[in-house]
């Protein structure tokens, strides 16, 4: 059978589908900006005989890559600020910084971010977007971001409605099921249960993704379990009512309640106690969880509970955070960190931490996220630098940028 010219065969030396295993002298067919299929080379090249073909040589072909949570607003934060001191001492530096920026270094920020995230092989990413303003603004760009509208209602507790009204309105404008937005109550300890009830209803409403930063720090548990430590100081100072600190940690406020509907993707979940941990086991495979590895390290914290997510059957994530806690925005670094830490860790469900887990989170399994029919043809092309090994390892092992294709189109870096 003959197909048209714009079929367009990729063929590499191992293939990564992450929906079956490595495929050796594999190749992916692709027309427009899907794929039509994946398999063995000979095979695609007698299927496909009208089908230009390319043959990238000695390399390995996978999926784009996914940044879970990141904040692009805070790209030329590089290495201005350190993690050593309290979590509060941090956010009161990060906001002095934020109070001398204008819109158009935001703007020029995230322009900045999504062509690093780019360079390393991210084709999609999950951005907290802190100034909903910028929104009409935002500069072009082929990675695929979904904008998660960050609502808080800290100062004096304004009116919830209030705190949501611009994301209202934005997505009054674009209707239900936007594709590329969600919406993101920063934290218990910026916004209150109001308002979270409010964003669960209105992610029901446009049927859009919600997210949220629970249990990052200690200071956070101090706070709401035995109202002291810098955080509840800090925040009482500039007007936070306190009336929530009573006794219950983040996590039984958000998840006993329930504040959250199900699906929601929760970030950081480093400081958990027994009663969090049974919440969480009975709601297995409801709330996916992102690690951000290297802003872990940042801040200097215990140990992170894989062991606890993986027995709870807790989808895990990966993000690289903002570049005010962390050194760059290449996501295989931030693999090679979840490695280190964790060294009997499985490449490939490591992997997959960054590929398909992401895209199942946001409802886009089948489409983000792995090559396979019908997927986007977002796909990266690594330098086979060990050619040899497992292959989850050698592609973990990747130190130069890749070659990257975004809906079939080869992407210049």
């Amino acid at each position: 059978m003959s197909y048209p010219l714009e079929t367009r065969l990729f063929r590499g030396k191992t293939v990564l589908s992450m929906i079956g295993p490595p495929l050796e002298d594999g190749g992916l067919a692709v027309r427009g900006g899907e794929i039509l299929d994946v398999g063995p080379w000979t095979q695609l090249m007698a299927e496909y005989s009208g089908a230009f073909a390319e043959d990238l040589g000695e390399v390995i072909i996978m999926p784009g890559l996914m940044n879970a949570h990141c904040h692009l607003d805070y790209t030329m934060m590089r290495g201005a600020l350190f993690g050593e001191g309290s979590f509060s001492a941090w956010i009161q530096r990060l906001n002095a910084m934020r109070r001398s920026l204008d819109q158009r270094d935001y703007l020029d920020s995230i322009d900045a971010g999504l062509r690093e995230l780019k360079k390393w092989g991210c084709t999609t990413v999950f951005n907290i977007e802190s100034f909903p303003e910028l929104l009409p603004f935002l500069p072009e760009s082929k990675v695929r971001v979904w904008w998660f509208l960050e609502v808080m209602d800290i100062r004096s507790r304004m009116q919830s409605a209030e705190a949501l009204a611009g994301a209202i309105h934005f997505f009054e404008k674009v209707g239900e099921g936007g594709e590329g937005f969600g919406i993101s109550p920063h934290a218990p300890y910026t916004v209150s249960s109001d308002l979270y009830k409010l964003t669960a209803l209105f992610a029901e409403k446009y049927r859009i993704p919600l997210c949220t930063h629970l249990a990052e720090s200690k200071e956070e548990t101090d706070m709401f379990v035995r109202g002291e430590g810098e955080l509840h100081q800090f925040l009482h100072s500039i007007g936070r009512l306190m009336d929530d600190c009573t006794g219950k940690t983040p996590v039984q406020m958000l998840l006993a309640s329930p504040l959250l509907p199900k699906g929601s993707i929760l970030v950081h979940m480093n400081h958990l106690d027994e009663e969090d941990r049974d919440l969480l086991r009975r709601s297995a495979g409801s709330y996916p969880v992102v690690h951000c590895p290297r802003t872990h390290a940042f801040f200097n914290r215990e140990p992170f509970d894989l062991k606890f997510f993986q027995d709870s059957s807790i989808p895990l994530l990966l993000g690289t955070d903002s570049l005010a806690s962390n050194q760059d925005l290449n996501m295989f670094s931030e693999m090679r960190a979840m490695a280190d830490s964790f060294p009997s860790l499985d490449p490939r469900d490591l992997m997959l931490m960054a590929t398909r887990n992401p895209a199942a989170a946001i409802g886009r399994s089948g489409r983000l996220g792995e090559l396979s029919p019908g997927a986007n043809a977002d796909f990266i092309v690594l330098e086979d630098q060990k050619g040899e090994g497992d292959p989850y390892e050698r592609a973990l092992a990747n130190t130069r940028p890749p070659r990257v294709w975004i809906s079939g189109h080869h992407e210049e870096i």
